[in-house]
């Protein structure tokens, strides 16, 4: 009789067991790890905080500076822009500031020379000439007729100067104008006789000279040149002037070599010249 309550005991247990596992079949859902879900959770609440904080602070700065200031700096620029070039004119015209100046400027067809007497072995007298058309310049007048000197200069490269002997020329550039040191011999003048008030007023030739500092070398000395030039009256100008001076005047020695008998202590330059005529 003992064995129907044992096999009853082991019947309710197995019931038991069943109900329980039923039980927790309702609740196995184990992936309800819905109690994963409160780690979801958790994760959203970590990259909400590093995403939303960071992302929020980060895009109203950026476009509140970006936008403004880049809006703000492209507008002034573009528009200063204007603003700067019209100083820029005022410079460029401060040189003609001075009403009724007239200048004239050298152009292309001018030719500088110089020409030296000597006695060669070979071939007895000669008169050595170079010349170049390496020559820049502009002479300027006030309403007066009176010469700018601040705005008057004529250059010429001396290492450009050619005759018909490349022995003497490169004597010349290495040894009496050192044009490796002093490349331009520049004259600067200073005041004009015989030309009227205004250059508009000449007409055909006209004999005047041009007084101003030459220089050559790391000499400058005051000479005068004497001119001749031909006033067509279209607004240009050509003619030649012309000046002496010794070697000795700019502390120049005279060439000596074996074929050079002797030089004449003058040398007389030259500058054929044509150009053009601006102003009143």
């Amino acid at each position: 009789m003992r064995f129907f309550p044992s096999f009853a005991s082991i019947l309710t247990l197995v019931l038991a067991v069943a109900l329980l596992t039923v039980a927790c079949g309702g609740s196995a859902p184990e992936p309800p790890s819905v109690p994963a879900a409160p780690a979801a959770p958790a994760a959203p609440a970590t990259s909400a905080p590093t995403e939303t904080l960071p992302a929020a602070a980060t895009a109203a700065p950026t476009a509140a500076p970006t936008e403004a200031p880049a809006a703000a700096a492209t507008t002034v620029p573009t528009e200063a822009m204007p603003a700067t070039e019209a100083p820029v004119a005022a410079p460029t015209e401060a040189p003609a500031m001075m009403d009724g100046a007239t200048v004239f400027t050298l152009g292309e067809g001018t030719i500088a020379r110089y020409k030296v007497e000597e006695v060669l072995a070979n071939t007895g007298f000669k008169i050595a000439t170079g010349e170049t058309q390496d020559v820049a310049g502009s002479i300027a007048f006030d309403a007066d007729g009176g010469v700018v000197a601040d705005g008057s200069r004529i250059a010429v490269q001396a290492a450009t100067l050619r005759t018909d002997s490349n022995r003497r020329d490169g004597y010349v550039r290495n040894r009496t104008l050192l044009t490796d040191t002093y490349p331009e011999v520049v004259f600067e003048p200073t005041a004009i006789d015989g030309l009227p008030a205004s250059l508009s007023d000449a007409s055909g030739p006209v004999d005047f000279t041009i007084a101003g500092n030459l220089t050559v070398r790391d000499q400058t000395r005051e000479v005068t040149w004497d001119a001749t030039a031909d006033f067509p009256g279209d607004g240009t100008a050509s003619g030649m002037a012309s000046v002496m001076f010794t070697f000795d005047d700019f502390g120049m020695d005279k060439p000596r070599v074996a074929i050079v008998v002797s030089v004449e202590d003058e040398i007389l330059l030259e500058l054929d010249f044509v150009g053009a005529i601006t102003g009143p």
